[in-house]
């Protein structure tokens, strides 16, 4: 389950990446904006689960 909801979770952090440099492209810059700061902070809060020590990963 952890595989799982771990490869979800980097699959659509790249396809909100991706949707907001094609948006950017078109000039639709506020959707644009949206999704960078959604992709952004869906890493970093990816990144400091998968890091916390009282998680306990197995």
């Amino acid at each position: 389950m952890k595989t799982i909801f771990t490869l979800t979770t980097i699959v659509l952090i790249v396809i909100a990446s991706l949707v907001s440099a094609i948006s950017f492209k078109f000039g639709n810059y506020n959707v644009s904006a949206l999704l960078t700061l959604t992709s952004f902070l869906s890493s970093v809060l990816w990144i400091h689960v998968v890091s916390s020590k009282k998680v306990i990963l197995r």
